[in-house]
């Protein structure tokens, strides 16, 4: 019975992954899922997911689902921070495999612990992700889970003194990239809010390629951010990015959406860099960035310190970022 639960689990993963791809009902079909493989409204939930660092714990049905298909895909209790585990944030799953280290049977509760490993629909590259899951049987007779504990596998930090021999110093070209890569990102954001798509999905799949969330600490001071100034966990970045009326819980409220240009768009993004230093494992590059407007085609200086790192999965992403306006001596009366 628990591994039919395990196998109903994976079975669920891909094909609300597979329903998001087609266009289909996927947040139907989660719904669906979810009542047949969770205990909630039968018993409590213990539910810690994997990522997810500003709501960690997830006791309601709510929460679960707006971790499973995204806070902005469902009606209720959506979390800015949750991009849709089962969609991948829109990349998608083409495999799900448990690998259980012991299942341990207590009565009417079986807890079970291991790894799961799963396949990016997108690229075919495999992560492997530790869970412990316990398993009851209801009162309608059926098994289901009431405890889920799912965790990135531990990797000992290199000490602060200096990079780890291992690391590859990263180059002035992967910045380059990565600062073209930011651009580009902007515009589509930008594009596929015109063209009434699914922009904040396109924003989440963004972040994750450009920002250093979930890999190690953020330094991010954005542009047009008076009250919350600072935002060093990602439901706050996503915030600024698409805009609080399009994030879910953690959004906030100055936010009007930056890369959508508070609804008027951008059509162009310009990097001009005063300097990229390069400093082995991690790079900081100063400068001025253009953006112009899709509406008036009036163009914006903006100042920058952006500062890049090699995460342990190899890609150059973003730990630091300063935005600011340029100095003006106000005018004397």
């Amino acid at each position: 019975e628990v591994r039919a639960a395990q196998d109903m689990w994976a079975d669920s993963i891909l094909k609300i992954s597979e329903a998001y791809k087609q266009k289909q009902d996927f947040v139907g079909i989660a719904s669906e899922a979810a009542a047949e493989l969770y205990a909630y409204g039968h018993s409590n939930v213990l539910f810690k997911p994997t990522k997810a660092s500003v709501t960690q714990f997830r006791p309601m049905g709510s929460e679960a689902m707006s971790y499973f298909v995204g806070g902005r895909n469902v009606d209720e209790g959506g979390i800015a921070e949750d991009g849709g585990f089962a969609i991948n944030g829109g990349r998608g799953w083409s495999g799900v495999m448990f690998d259980n280290h012991r299942i341990d049977i207590t009565g009417p509760t079986a807890i079970a612990m291991g790894n799961y490993y799963f396949t990016d629909a997108t690229d075919g590259s495999k992560s492997k992700v530790e869970y412990t899951f316990g398993y009851k049987r209801c009162a309608d007779g059926k098994v289901r889970i009431f405890l889920h504990h799912s965790s990135v596998p531990y990797n000992p930090s290199p000490k602060a003194s200096a990079p780890p021999a291992t690391a590859k110093t990263i180059t002035e070209a992967e910045v380059r990239a990565a600062q073209d890569l930011w651009g580009e990102s902007i515009k589509k954001i930008s594009k596929d809010y015109k063209r009434k798509k699914d922009f904040v999905a396109t924003a989440t799949q963004a972040a994750a390629e450009l920002y250093a969330y979930g890999h190690e600490d953020v330094l991010f001071k954005p542009t047009k951010a008076r009250d919350c100034q600072f935002r060093p966990d990602a439901a706050g970045a996503m915030s600024y990015f698409v805009g609080h009326k399009h994030s879910g819980r953690g959004s906030i409220r100055e936010d009007k959406g930056f890369a959508i240009n508070g609804g008027a768009g951008w059509s162009d993004v310009v990097f001009d860099n005063h300097k990229i230093d390069i400093k082995g494992s991690f790079a900081i590059a100063m400068g001025n960035y253009y953006f112009t407007d899709a509406t008036t085609g009036e163009e914006s200086m903006v100042e920058y310190t952006f500062g890049y790192t090699r995460c342990n999965d190899g890609k150059v992403r973003v730990f630091l970022h300063h935005s600011s306006i340029p100095y003006s001596k106000k005018k004397s009366s």
